[in-house]
């Protein structure tokens, strides 16, 4: 892999060869090159065509101090953490310092800790970290077999078709199953048959949901206490849900909601794209929350271990 990086970095950087070489081997021995998982690589391996790689770097804090992470559950070389909003979990973009990752890794003074899975930025709740690379494989193959369970939190406003008449009941169960896929380069993924001919991540996707509660909401928007100040209210109301994704796909949950008629508040994406520089400080956010994992113990799997985090106050009866 150092001397495909090598070449890579040639044609972008105005920096000799011998000063790239330089460059490249001491960033392997220092483990700033990563995997999407940020997983530190070796030197020989190999590079996949199509697969996204990081080479991180000493980055300044953007703009404001680290939140302190709060542990839920600490295991045999693993801890699961209760994800704040506005985190990204690992560097990405514009999001490096300000990250659950660099967060973790400075708050229990650790640089081997590494995220077994992924959460939205603006997501909140369970998120499982490794704490030492002999641990990532086991618990990385408990989310690649599909032995975590995975159940979610989600408030949404809209109108939809199902239920009785055309409208959705509290306690009424839907099994969402969906072709989405995404395009390189797009914010959003799509729902149906992926196009001909172009560079698309796809998937059948499955959700599990379950309407737990409905709630009464002003006619009027943009006053004190809006869920999405700015935004006009769609007609019908405010559902609670708990959803369990059988499948794993990119902004899964949001897409699904979104493509039902009951799009989750506060979410910058969908249905709707909001502009890059609209600002983050609604409350609450995007109404997504890791509310438990459920997975078998790898140091015993006749164990199954549960993790539930604090329900948010966006969830509760008001």
């Amino acid at each position: 892999m150092s001397q495909q990086l090598q070449a890579q970095l040639e044609r972008k950087l105005s920096l000799s060869t011998a000063e790239i070489a330089d460059f490249v081997a001491k960033a392997f021995a220092a483990g700033d090159v990563v995997s999407p998982l940020g997983i530190a690589l070796p030197s020989d391996s190999k590079l996949l065509a199509g697969q996204r790689y990081y080479l991180h770097r000493v980055a300044q804090d953007e703009g404001t101090a680290l939140p302190k992470l709060q542990v839920l559950w600490e295991g045999k070389g693993a801890i699961v953490i209760n994800k704040p909003a506005t985190l990204a979990t690992i560097p990405r973009g514009s999001w490096v310092a300000r990250s659950v990752l660099v967060a973790a890794r400075r708050q229990f003074r650790n640089d081997q800790i590494t995220a077994a899975h992924r959460l939205d930025r603006l997501t909140t709740g369970c998120l499982l970290l490794t704490l030492d690379p002999k641990y990532r494989a086991r618990y990385q193959q408990l989310f690649d077999c599909r032995q975590v369970k995975k159940t979610y939190l989600a408030r949404s406003r809209g109108v939809a078709s199902g239920g009785e008449d055309g409208v959705p009941q509290v306690g009424e169960c839907f099994d969402f199953q969906l072709a989405m896929f995404k395009e390189t380069g797009s914010l959003t993924v799509s729902i149906g048959q992926p196009p001909v001919g172009r560079k698309v991540a796809h998937c059948q996707s499955r959700t599990r949901g379950l309407i737990l509660r409905e709630f009464l909401f002003p006619e009027k928007t943009g006053g004190e206490g809006d869920l999405n100040p700015g935004r006009e209210a769609a007609a019908g109301k405010e559902l609670l849900w708990q959803l369990e994704p059988e499948t794993g796909f990119t902004h899964q949950l949001r897409a699904t909601l979104s493509h039902f008629g009951y799009p989750i508040l506060g979410d910058p994406l969908y249905p709707v794209v909001q502009p890059a520089n609209a600002p983050e400080n609604m409350e609450p956010q995007l109404c997504l929350h890791a509310q438990e994992l459920q997975f078998p113990d790898p140091e015993n799997p006749g164990n199954l271990v549960t993790v539930t985090a604090p329900t948010p106050v966006w969830a509760k009866v008001s």
